[in-house]
């Protein structure tokens, strides 16, 4: 089925008495609509809910992964991993009403990019270099990341706080679960730290990333978040 015929559906919904329309003309679109939907198998939320993706390198599990679904809260969407076996990384999906899903991937991307650049600057540093081997190397950066994580959350529900909306995000998950009815639920690993001083490094990196601007509305200015 094409999307030309969603996007047909999505527009005789739009027609109704507080758009314009006359009784007779939202009587008669909303008719053609529910004909269209039953005719092509579609509920309401395969019309009015969407989605939208993007790749990551880890498939759940990495320190950083516990931050997808903090965007998920914060845009009322919904979030799942899709991967094919034996594929590295994996798609992060987030499922819900526009525009949710393109917000939350685009946090998805700066988010990432903020946390490269944390943890390329946390390895040029003298904590980091101080560690001889491999494993204590390792273990370093994992507790930077989680400290960014940590203060990336917080301030991302600070800053959302007043567009996060209960209702949307449980219609969210329930497209969500339609959508992907094999998906199951990811073993977290525990986030037991080994480093103070890495820890709190990123909880200050963290503080040093923007995400004062464009967090609402339709247009490109979240596109500003993220930036120096």
């Amino acid at each position: 089925m094409s999307d030309r015929v969603k996007a047909r559906i999505a527009a005789l919904m739009k027609m109704t008495r507080a758009s314009g329309c006359t009784e007779a003309e939202a009587l008669a679109a909303a008719e053609k609509a529910a004909a269209l939907m039953r005719e092509y198998g579609l509920s309401e939320a395969d019309i009015t809910i969407g989605q939208a993706s993007v790749r990551h390198r880890s498939k759940g599990q990495g320190a950083r992964d516990d931050l997808w679904s903090v965007v998920a809260h914060c845009t009322n969407t919904a979030c799942t991993f899709v991967h094919a076996p034996g594929e590295r990384g994996a798609e992060v999906i987030f499922v819900g009403r526009d525009p949710g899903p393109e917000i939350a991937i685009y946090l998805v991307v700066v988010l990432n990019r903020a946390i490269d650049k944390g943890i390329a600057d946390f390895r040029a540093g003298t904590f980091y270099r101080r560690r001889r081997s491999t494993a204590t190397r390792r273990a370093a950066v994992q507790d930077f990341t989680t400290g960014m994580v940590l203060r990336l959350s917080r301030r991302l529900i600070e800053i959302f706080d007043a567009t996060i909306d209960g209702a949307a995000k449980v219609e969210a998950a329930m497209a969500r679960d339609h959508r992907f009815t094999d998906a199951r639920a990811l073993n977290t690993p525990s986030r037991e730290t080994r480093f103070d001083d890495a820890l709190w490094s990123g909880w200050a990196a963290a503080n040093r990333v923007n995400l004062t601007h464009g967090v609402g509305g339709g247009d490109a200015s979240h596109k500003r978040i993220g930036r120096a």
